[in-house]
């Protein structure tokens, strides 16, 4: 279990949330603006996860 690197793997779940929003609401025909808020903290989410665990050089 120590070999599987999940912080790619809870990143790649924000990442997937967000493009599915977009979708979702693109194909709906909804205004992107409603959707906008949540696909960019999706987004960031996302990046913070990378970013806060991110290996450490010594």
């Amino acid at each position: 279990m120590h070999t599987v690197f999940w912080t790619p793997r809870f990143a790649a779940v924000f990442f997937l949330a967000a493009l599915a929003a977009a979708v979702l609401f693109t194909a709906i025909g909804a205004n992107l603006a409603i959707v906008a808020p949540l696909i960019l903290i999706l987004i960031g989410l996302g990046v913070a996860v990378l970013i806060r665990n991110r290996p450490v050089r010594s």
